[in-house]
């Protein structure tokens, strides 16, 4: 979960145009962290009407979400061994914001979880 991954994500974001659309009127902060390897910083995307328009380090602004959890379970969501859904609704992946609105975008949330885990991850470090 470096710089270049969430880079990554990122570009994958803006070519789902289900995202796009469902998002247009939409605008949102995540910040996203291994809650066991405090070694590794903290990564952000910052989204203006259904656009990613930053993604990197955390700088700092506002955060509307985070969502952070064990190298372990990071593991496990990003390789599909258990859905993000899953991993929200057992807390495996904890998450810190309005669960209303993420309710509201389901659809769009959901493909976001997939795409962390569409771009590969080193995690032997």
């Amino acid at each position: 979960m470096s710089t270049e991954w969430i880079r990554l994500v990122g570009k994958q974001w803006d070519t789902h145009p289900e995202i796009q659309k469902d998002l247009k009127n939409f605008n949102a902060t995540w910040e996203y962290y291994i809650e066991d390897r405090p070694d590794i910083p903290h990564v952000m995307l910052f989204c203006k009407a259904g656009k990613v328009i930053y993604a990197g380090p955390s700088d700092g602004r506002r955060r509307d979400f985070i969502m952070w959890t064990s190298m372990d379970h990071w593991q496990k969501i990003l390789s599909g061994e258990i859905s993000g859904k899953s991993a929200l609704m057992t807390r495996r992946l904890k998450f810190k914001g309005s669960m209303m609105t993420a309710m509201k975008y389901m659809t769009p949330f959901n493909i976001h979880l997939n795409i962390l885990g569409e771009i590969p991850v080193d995690f032997d470090i």
